[in-house]
């Protein structure tokens, strides 16, 4: 992360086992701003953002991003990406009762994606959510993620929804504990039940720590009903929109790998300095000329 920002803790009182633990295309969002370490001026701080650009706008560089923040153009002064920075990337796999006939997809797919992003500067963190939810220690080391992912066991009985948002809260905490370029991978059916933390406890805590998620559902079973419309992972898909990530529904093992790995590869961090301002939630825009595709947080908030 930029050293102009840092972590934003979040008040979890109600989250229980938590509080331990873009001719212009424009892309209206809203961002959350974190309290910088200092000011670049007397009167401005610096501020990031977490965006995804696709392949063909990997190039893009400060002068060809326009942030505009209350309809105020304010100037970008980087765009920050791995290797500048450490990356850390949790992943969250559904071990519920549910998901019973599809854990051996869900561990193929995470394995793959351990493969394919690691790297000396990237590191992983591994967690399992069902009746027991377990979140592993940080590691640099790909084998080790590897084999917690191979240790995961799916639980077994009674089928019933998992505590989904608690775990990913969880990791976040996790991976915002030091500066690094943040990024959750979900992997499950996708419907929370008995969480204690909210909805947008969930998403506050994902902005304010810059952490873009993705969700890819893997389930043996449709995940649309009457008229296609989305029964299983809706919130999930609000958040990676609202984050910069992106949504995939039982997509094959390959195809999943390839889309998730190439959206983690396209993140970067957008630095830019505004003008002091009281506290709240801000509009903002982001566009990018030349046509090129850029898409980011849509939160953000003056603590």
């Amino acid at each position: 992360m930029s050293e102009s920002s840092r972590l934003v803790a979040l008040n979890t009182t109600r989250s229980g086992p938590l509080q331990s633990v873009a001719g212009v295309v424009v892309a209206a969002i809203f961002v959350v701003l974190v309290a910088p370490h200092g000011t670049t001026k007397a009167d401005s701080q610096q501020y990031s953002v977490v965006a995804r650009l696709d392949a063909k706008s990997a190039g893009l560089i400060s002068r060809d991003v326009v942030v505009r923040v209350k309809n105020v153009t304010v100037p970008v002064t980087a765009i920050n990406a791995r290797p500048d920075i450490p990356r850390n990337i949790a992943i969250v796999m559904d071990a519920g009762p549910d998901q019973a006939n599809v854990l051996s997809r869900e561990k193929e797919l995470a394995i793959a994606l351990i493969n394919d992003l690691f790297d000396a500067s990237t590191s992983f963190t591994i967690a399992s959510v069902g009746t027991l939810s377990k979140t592993q220690a940080t590691t640099l080391d790909r084998s080790v993620a590897i084999q917690h992912i191979r240790e995961i066991v799916g639980d077994t009985g009674k089928k019933s929804n998992v505590a989904i948002y608690d775990a990913i809260g969880s990791a976040i905490l996790q991976i915002s504990l030091s500066p690094s370029f943040r990024v959750v991978i979900f992997i499950g059916e996708g419907n929370d039940g008995g969480s204690r933390m909210r909805y947008a406890e969930l998403r506050s805590l994902a902005e304010s720590n810059q952490v873009a998620v993705l969700a890819a559902l893997v389930a043996d079973h449709s995940l649309r009903g009457a008229k296609s419309i989305l029964r299983y992972g809706r919130t999930l898909q609000e958040l990676t929109s609202d984050t910069a990530g992106i949504f995939l529904e039982n997509q094959k093992t390959p195809k999943a790998a390839r889309g998730l790995s190439e959206s983690v590869q396209g993140l970067r961090l957008i630095a830019f300095e505004m003008p002091s301002g009281p506290p709240g939630r801000y509009k903002v825009s982001i566009s990018a000329r030349r046509g090129k595709r850029l898409r980011a947080q849509k939160a953000i908030v003056i603590p």
